[in-house]
C-alpha cells in the first residue's frame, strides 16, 4: 500500500513540474490566424541560407531557440512556415470547393440521366452543361485559394512560448 501511494505521489509531482512548450504564429494582433506547433510536430520551414523548405519535427523549445530533429534554429532565422496541413481555415476552404465540384457533378449526371429517360438518348443542353462546368470550374479555382504559407515578415510574428504548470 505504501509502495502504491509513494508511486501515487511521484507521478503527481512529476506531472506538476512539466511544462507546456509550443511555437505561436500569429498575424498582428488577430487571434482567428493564430496557429500553434507543439513539441513532436512536424514543422516545415524556410530560412534566409536556403531557397527551400525543410521538413523536421520539433524535440524541444527553449526561452530563444527551436531545437529540432537535426537543427537548432532561432525564430529571427525564419523566413517562412508551411502551414497547408495546420491551417484550419484550409480545411473550410476544401469543404467549399468539394461542394461546387460535387454540385456541378450532380447536375451533369441528373441532366445527363434526365435525358436518357426523357428522350432516350444521350444528349445535354447547353445551359446544362454550361452551368455544371462553371460549378466545376469555381471548386478547382477556390482550392487553390488555400493559405499556403506564414511569412515572418510586417505583422506576422512568431513566438516561443513555455507556460510552467504549479
Amino acid at each position: 500500500m505504501k509502495r502504491i501511494l509513494f508511486f501515487c505521489l511521484l507521478f503527481l509531482t512529476v506531472h506538476a513540474a512539466s511544462a507546456q512548450k509550443f511555437i505561436l504564429l500569429q498575424k498582428g494582433d488577430n487571434q482567428k490566424t493564430r496557429l500553434k506547433f507543439e513539441v513532436g510536430e512536424e514543422f516545415v520551414y524556410k530560412t534566409a541560407q536556403y531557397d527551400f523548405f525543410i521538413t523536421e519535427v520539433i524535440r524541444d523549445i527553449t526561452i530563444d531557440a527551436i531545437i529540432l530533429t537535426d537543427n537548432v534554429i532561432q525564430p529571427s532565422q525564419i523566413v517562412a512556415v508551411d502551414i497547408r496541413k495546420k491551417d484550419p481555415r484550409n480545411y473550410t476552404l476544401d469543404n467549399l470547393s468539394y461542394l461546387g465540384m460535387g454540385g456541378g457533378a450532380m447536375l451533369l449526371l441528373a441532366s445527363s440521366i434526365n435525358s436518357l429517360y426523357q428522350e432516350g438518348d444521350f444528349s445535354l443542353s447547353g445551359g446544362t452543361l454550361g452551368l455544371s462546368a462553371g460549378l466545376i470550374g469555381t471548386g478547382l479555382l477556390i482550392r487553390q485559394l488555400k493559405y499556403k504559407t506564414f511569412k515572418h515578415k510586417g505583422r506576422n510574428k512568431i513566438q516561443l512560448v513555455i507556460l510552467y504548470e504549479e
